[in-house]
């Protein structure tokens, strides 16, 4: 059991690292305002997955690791997420039973709420392009979920 438990945190770390790789990729200038939230969206499906593993403090650590990773304002990112997932996991049980299209639509709210932190805390301008990344975030949500659950099934990750 130990052993099960121990590489279902592997592997759950392995999305959160990959999801940050993602965010770092180089993209075209054209195209760049339309980076899906990525570690975002990972965050989101662990914390209503698997509440009692990913929750406040381990999002902000994440957040905090991004921060540096990107180098922006160091804790803008970190309390993003932190507040998302605050937010997740007083509703986690309501937002499991909604469809995939609902949830994306709640993903897209949540990645604006970040976008819009970003905005207020940082000297980010903000333009049109801060629906860029939530859109896409919405519109590859059921995709991220699908993938996210077959690798939950797949692995044992409890």
């Amino acid at each position: 059991m130990t052993q099960n438990r121990a590489e279902g945190r592997i592997f759950l770390l392995l999305t959160i690292v990959v999801s940050m790789i993602l965010m770092i990729v180089p993209l075209p200038d054209a195209i760049r305002p339309f980076r899906p939230e990525w570690v975002l969206m990972t965050l989101l499906y662990w914390a209503m997955a698997l509440p009692e593993r990913v929750g406040i403090g381990f999002a902000w650590v994440v957040g905090l690791l991004m921060d540096v990773m990107l180098g922006g304002a160091l804790g803008i990112l970190a309390f993003s997420y932190a507040l998302v997932i605050y937010l997740i996991l007083n509703f986690h049980l309501q937002l499991r039973q909604y469809p995939l299209w609902q949830q994306a639509l709640i993903v897209m709210s949540l990645a604006l709420l970040v976008s819009i932190i970003k905005v207020i805390f940082s000297p980010v301008v903000a333009s049109w392009a801060i629906w860029g990344s939530a859109l896409t975030s919405t519109l590859i949500w059921p995709f991220i979920y699908a993938i996210l659950r077959k690798i939950r099934r797949v692995f044992g990750v409890r």
